[in-house]
């Protein structure tokens, strides 16, 4: 392996590792907070979660504009900017004391610094580095933020029940502070003739402002809503679904990281076959994977209790790893590499009505009825039929 293969492999595990610490504190430990914190603010797990559901929306629609900055200008100044805001979001969400003040912190000071700091940008500077192998780069940066993932949920949940989850905030703000000299001094734009050599070659992808207009884009768009909607409205309950019937809170935590583990196998597979396979089949694959998460997620709602509280855990843990990974292989075959992070951002936001509505759902649905089974049985029909969409994508003939 030569020294600029070295670098580029070491840039993707960079990526990883800073996507874990951030993203994964916002998407999945936030998940060990949501009961101490509804009990804290003496509200319930609905009004938390129309938190969370607006963090999302925040973050959907500020994921375009990230994505075109880092088109234009590159990845560094966004990702520090992200990582400031996200840091203060969690050092003023540690002394909220109303719901207000929870949509001030969460909703919009930590999403917004989430969307810019922790994802399009880091995604798009893994696809800008490599020419070849882009599905496999995908996949191991992915697969190294779910390792970081794995390991900080345990973590916050002992440490939520140790010292409390404000100063648990405030940890998380200062390790996100002391991170930033990683992209100040590493991040940098590739030069304008590395970025042409980078194009797909015999594709006629569209322009940035036409992809709206494209078929296959609103296919991919509503199927990956369906998708990270079910999953973002189950990983935000997961942790309290797990402990209503018994488990002790740390372990439950500790099987949550093993779903986060869950995905490393099926990202790096993922990666794999996206590299090799020709190109047409990936929407197929895709389709097929969604399907599946959906019927196994139906166990629960069938037959309720711990047995299938865990399929529904395994389940999320193998289908949510490869998604991600061949929705944005498929993209760049599609759109080209120039308009990766404003496609993939535009995608981000396409999905902010189902990932904003599911946690709230979710959340009421409990409160309402005392149970789950009613949602997750429409999340699971609603999976059958997203991934069924993606069987009419249509991708291009490539030359290779």
């Amino acid at each position: 392996m030569s020294d600029s293969d070295r670098k580029r492999w070491a840039l993707v595990t960079t990526t990883g590792v800073l996507t874990g610490v951030g993203h994964g504190f916002a998407a999945f430990a936030v998940s060990a907070l949501l009961k101490p914190l509804a009990l804290d603010l003496d509200t319930g797990r609905g009004a938390v979660s129309i938190a969370i559901g607006l963090g999302r929306l925040v973050s959907g629609l500020s994921s375009p504009v990230v994505g075109r900055i880092t088109d234009l200008h590159g990845p560094r100044l966004i990702v520090m900017g992200g990582m400031i805001l996200s840091a203060v979001g969690l050092f003023v969400l540690s002394f909220v004391q109303s719901e207000l003040q929870l949509y001030f912190a969460w909703s919009l000071l930590l999403a917004a610094g989430t969307a810019a700091g922790f994802t399009v940008a880091l995604d798009k500077l893994v696809v800008a580095t490599f020419v070849r192998r882009r599905g496999m780069a995908l996949a191991v940066r992915f697969s190294i933020s779910a390792v970081v993932a794995t390991l900080i949920v345990p973590v916050v949940s002992f440490m939520v029940e140790h010292v409390g989850w404000r100063q648990t905030c405030i940890v998380w703000g200062v390790i996100i502070l002391f991170l930033i000299p990683v992209p100040a001094i590493w991040f940098r734009q590739p030069p304008a003739a590395e970025r042409r050599t980078l194009e797909p070659k015999g594709l006629n992808a569209p322009e940035v402002q036409s992809f709206w207009r494209n078929k296959n884009f609103w296919l991919i768009a509503v199927a990956l809503c369906t998708q990270a909607s079910v999953t973002t409205g189950l990983t935000v309950h997961l942790l309290p679904m797990m402990t209503d019937y018994g488990l002790d809170p740390v372990f439950a935590g500790t099987l949550f990281g093993v779903m986060i583990l869950l995905t490393i196998p099926f990202r790096l597979l993922a990666g794999y076959i996206a590299d090799r396979l020709d190109p047409r089949h990936l929407p197929s694959i895709l389709g097929g994977l969604i399907a599946l998460e959906g019927l196994a997620i139906c166990s629960f709602p069938l037959t309720p209790g711990l047995p299938s509280v865990l399929v529904v855990v395994c389940a999320l843990g193998i289908a949510a790893g490869a998604p991600m990974v061949l929705v944005l292989v498929i993209c760049n075959e599609l759109f080209g590499q120039s308009s990766f992070g404003t496609v993939q951002g535009s995608l981000m936001m396409v999905q902010v009505p189902g990932t904003m509505l599911a946690p709230a759902l979710a959340g009421y649905a409990y409160d309402f009825t005392g149970s789950y089974v009613a949602v997750i049985a429409g999340f699971g029909v609603l999976l059958i039929a997203g991934g069924s969409m993606l069987g009419f994508v249509r991708m291009p003939a490539q030359v290779r």
